[in-house]
């Protein structure tokens, strides 16, 4: 695939000149791949165009990150970032680092503020770096939110993926695992936004674009808090040691939500 032309503000990138033949390459593969059965359990369509799902599988797993997995809800999401709180309090030095780390970060990942894009600015030309870039853009300045909340977000759901996803309470497919953390990561940022007056005009943002945001909050939370934060050692009131993984596990069983 040609890498796109990213001169100038994301309103003004295009996608790269592909290769004369990549469209006549591309129906082969589509002519081939919809004679095979959709991957999806349980489904006895056809494929659709170069997905290994068919059309409504293909517009779910493209969209949501796989075609099967519920979402996660407020509610759970809100009992990971508690157990985040709480375990940072019990270490002031890990709590001082992860602050120090977040704070030069957020100056890093500071967009423009000429950067933001609105729904006239998204067309089939615009490079998915291109949209990334706007809605992150759009996140800081007109929502006023941080990429911290981004983050500590994409380390929540990291950990909704280990007690729910992994585990099949999900009911997701295992090949989609990253591309739903990521796809769930990037949705946080929502869709292009703008208010005439009392209309609000709304450009749904793809899941292809919200994957390219999550993978870098996915990342960023990765190595702030380190990969194997979720397994990291816990002791309760009563004396137990777990890991937190399973203390916000108990926590999730307390609040009838697991």
């Amino acid at each position: 695939m040609a890498s796109p032309v990213t001169r100038g503000h994301p309103r003004d990138w295009r996608v790269g000149v592909q290769a004369p033949d990549n469209g006549a390459q591309l129906r082969r593969r589509q002519i081939i791949n919809e004679r095979k059965p959709c991957s999806c359990p349980g489904c006895d369509r056809r494929r659709s165009g170069v997905s290994r799902y068919c059309g409504t599988h293909r517009d779910a797993a493209s969209s949501r990150g796989d075609p099967l997995a519920r979402l996660p809800s407020r509610n759970e999401l809100a009992i990971f970032r508690h157990a985040i709180a709480v375990y940072l309090q019990t270490d002031a030095k890990l709590a001082e680092r992860i602050e120090v780390d977040l704070r030069g970060l957020e100056r890093r990942m500071a967009q423009p503020p000429a950067f933001c894009l609105t729904p006239a600015d998204i067309h089939k030309g615009l490079p998915q770096i291109a949209k990334a870039k706007g809605l992150l853009a759009n996140w800081q300045h007109c929502d006023k939110r941080t990429y911290t909340e981004a983050v500590s977000n994409a380390l929540a759901l990291i950990g909704w993926m280990e007690v729910y996803y992994d585990t099949g309470h999900a009911r997701g497919l295992w090949e989609n695992r990253k591309g739903f953390l990521t796809t769930r990561a990037g949705a946080l940022l929502g869709d292009f936004r703008k208010s005439i007056g009392r209309t609000k005009l709304i450009k749904e943002t793809s899941g292809a674009t919200h994957r390219l945001l999550g993978r870098d909050f996915v990342h960023h939370a990765a190595a702030i808090y380190g990969k194997d934060f979720w397994s990291s050692p816990v002791s309760t009131n009563d004396g137990r040691s777990l890991t937190l993984r399973d203390y916000t596990r108990m926590a999730l069983k307390a609040a009838g939500l697991l």
